[in-house]
């Protein structure tokens, strides 16, 4: 059985002045997470809100557990790396 996960992470950025500021953290996150997790990433949503980030993450194994806990680790590994506070995650999960 294949197991998908998706996350969508909310996150707030208050110290950013600029979208090119924002952009290049953005940038910097998404290819952290790409190359030490190995997962799709991109920004789905605020791209025009300085002070927002949304990322959406998806996450395909034979082990649900694996997905879980991939995305779970991905959102600490954000905190920890990036001087951003989380707002909001919200997760889908299926099955085939």
């Amino acid at each position: 059985m294949i197991h998908e996960g998706v996350a969508v992470l909310t996150f707030r950025v208050a110290y950013v002045h600029s979208l090119k500021e924002k952009r290049s953290i953005v940038s910097s996150m998404k290819s952290k997470v790409r190359s030490k997790y190995n997962v799709s990433v991109i920004e789905a949503d605020h791209q025009d809100v300085h002070q927002s980030i949304v990322l959406a993450l998806s996450v395909i194994s034979t082990s649900k557990d694996m997905v879980e806990s991939t995305l779970q680790n991905i959102t600490e590994f954000l905190l920890q790396q990036f001087d951003v506070e989380l707002m909001g995650e919200e997760y889908y999960r299926e099955n085939y």
